[in-house]
């Protein structure tokens, strides 16, 4: 991936970021537009093991109610980053439908909708002649959807290339294939050393996702961090006929969206199998099948696509499923940007607090229920 250069460490850098995907590319990027040294730290190739791996999904009326104003403030960065880069990050914000089937479903989506809109989200109720206007693929027995207009999604491989070239634009560094094994204070921050050798830094931000766990417990924090694995599956590249919109289904475990190139992404919480301590991941294929069976049920056309790959990824996950943000307590020059569940959608707006964090030297009010302390306490 262009941008990205072989294991040779400088002596020092003024601040390390210790993983490449979303978040700490995106808090890698404002550090280095603010005229901050940067050093990108990933353990494997950047942007692979995580964020380069999900389905893409940028929804906001799938998401959990408590955190709505948060994802909103993740949209309004995605597509700022759309705006901003020089790389094209295949962002499509056309809406999104949230579909409903049963009856139980039709009670749960309209509940939904209403809490929804109690949060200031707007939706559109579409059922019948309505909704067979605006989605004539969905199958019958799709009894209703709202409709969101703020739903969208990226193209991880396009996003993670173009975030990349733009922190080495604006002079930062990501590094490939350096695992921190070990620190120590040092007489400005930290000593790390890493698989690559020694490298000394005033600040750290441990961005490693799933990993983050790992990363912190060298620091001596204990940080409540598991790593869930997703399946995602891709077809060939098919006829236009979704109209650039994502489906995700009321009872969760599914997301759906057509590239511009004609091939279908299916995603959703269907878990795969691994390991992270190993960085294991494979498929699930009981799992697997269930869920192109649900996708097939909902989205008829795809039953005759014909199936190209499909993998498995990490995400992060934390006890309650809150990202963790900014300084850490009693360790001065360390902070987090973690995503928690959604983090692709999260990642962008939980790199830049981060970066405010680091800049300012503490947690910014907006990340305030977000901070390490309260997990490490």
């Amino acid at each position: 991936m262009s941008g990205v250069v072989t294991p040779n460490l400088p002596k020092h850098a003024e601040i390390a970021i210790v993983g490449a995907g979303v978040s700490g590319l995106t808090a890698a990027l404002r550090l280095a537009q603010a005229g901050r040294e940067v050093l990108v730290l990933d353990r494997s190739a950047p942007w692979r093991s995580g964020s380069g791996v999900n389905a893409g999904t940028l929804a906001l009326q799938n998401k959990e109610p408590a955190l709505l104003t948060f994802f909103r403030s993740g949209l309004e960065e995605w597509q700022r980053l759309s705006r901003e880069l020089d790389d094209d990050i295949g962002y499509v914000r056309a809406g999104g439908l949230r579909v409903a089937s049963t009856q139980a479903d039709i009670e749960a989506l309209r509940q939904s909708a209403l809490e929804q809109a109690r949060l200031g989200v707007e939706t559109q109720w579409l059922e019948g002649s309505a909704l067979r206007a605006r989605a004539p693929w969905l199958a019958e027995t799709v009894a209703c959807a709202t409709f969101c207009r703020t739903d969208g999604f990226a193209n991880p491989l396009l996003a993670g290339r173009a975030l990349i070239n733009a922190v080495t634009k604006a002079g930062g560094r990501v590094v490939s294939h350096v695992k921190v094994q070990a620190q120590e204070e040092a007489q400005r921050g930290y000593r790390l050393t890493t698989s690559s050798g020694p490298v000394e830094c005033d600040q750290v931000v441990i961005a490693a996702g799933p990993w983050s766990d790992l990363v912190a417990r060298l620091f001596g924090v204990k940080l409540p961090i598991e790593g869930r694995i997703n399946m995602v599956s891709v077809t060939e590249r098919l006829a236009q006929f979704m109209d650039n919109l994502v489906v995700t289904h009321v009872r969760g475990r599914f997301t759906l969206k057509q590239f511009p190139n004609g091939s279908c992404l299916l995603g959703g919480g269907f878990p795969g199998r691994g390991d992270k301590e190993s960085g294991r991941k494979e498929l699930d294929h009981e799992q697997l099948r269930e869920n192109l069976r649900f996708q097939c049920e909902v989205v008829p056309p795809l039953r005759g696509a014909l199936l190209l790959r499909s993998w498995a990824g990490f995400e992060a996950s934390t006890p309650d499923r809150l990202p963790v943000i900014g300084a850490f307590p009693d360790r001065p020059g360390l902070f987090a940007a973690v995503s928690s569940s959604a983090g692709f959608t999260m990642g962008p707006v939980v790199g830049c607090l981060a970066a405010e964090a680091v800049l300012a030297g503490e947690t910014p009010a907006a990340a305030a229920w977000f901070t390490p302390g309260r997990l490490t306490a």
